[in-house]
């Protein structure tokens, strides 16, 4: 199953009773922060953006370095940023936790 931005854009719109324009242009205007803020603070600055309560995103700057070992040996890689996306063990536990409500009740069924 995927989910896009747009399903999500349109629930939300019908769930709240809004244009799914406003929606969409809220989304972006976070898209457009998210990034700014990813890409301008100072390389050698870790940063976490938490997007929502269990999901976050974390910047981390990543030294230039010479590999000597195993197949890349001799290879520079030069100095970059890395992002990741995380959830938390609390929200995996959560989303974990209403699966098996879920499972349950169409088992008493």
């Amino acid at each position: 199953m995927h989910i896009t931005q747009d399903t999500i854009i349109n629930q939300i719109a019908t769930n709240e009773n809004m244009d799914a324009a406003t929606v969409r242009q809220i989304f972006k205007a976070t898209e457009n922060i998210i990034f700014h803020y990813l890409s301008s603070v100072t390389p050698s600055e870790t940063i976490t953006i938490k997007l929502l309560n269990g999901i976050h995103i974390k910047r981390k700057y990543v030294d230039r370095k010479r590999y000597t070992k195993g197949m890349f040996q001799n290879v520079d890689c030069p100095e970059h940023v890395s992002t990741k996306a995380c959830i938390t063990k609390y929200y995996n536990a959560q989303v974990n936790q209403m699966l098996k409500v879920k499972l349950y009740k169409e088992i008493l069924q």
